[in-house]
This record gives C-alpha cells, sequence and structure tokens, in this order.
C-alpha cells in the first residue's frame, strides 16, 4: 500500500512504533514500513497538497 504525506519519514516512524514493525528502507522522500523481509509493506512517499 502506497501512502502519500509532506513528511514521509516522520509518518512512517509513527507506523512503525504503533504496528511493531520496521522501517525497511527509507531515503529522502521515501520510507517502507514492513511486518517481515517477505510483508506486508506501507510505502509513504512525498506529496505536497491541500
Amino acid at each position: 500500500m502506497t501512502i502519500e504525506a509532506p513528511d514521509p519519514s516522520g509518518l512512517a516512524k509513527f507506523y512503525a512504533g504503533l504496528l511493531d514493525w520496521h522501517i525497511g528502507h527509507e531515503e529522502p522522500g521515501t520510507a517502507i514500513v514492513a511486518a517481515s523481509p517477505q510483508g506486508p509493506f506501507f510505502v509513504f512517499q512525498q506529496a505536497e497538497g491541500p
């Protein structure tokens, strides 16, 4: 699942803590939170907007 957010890193850290998952990958504008190496995954991508 991909989720757009103005601060993908911050939102990924929030969900990783909430779900007790880990951040599998992080770079400017993108962060991935995973339950395990096989998934499921949440992909957070930077998006600006109203």
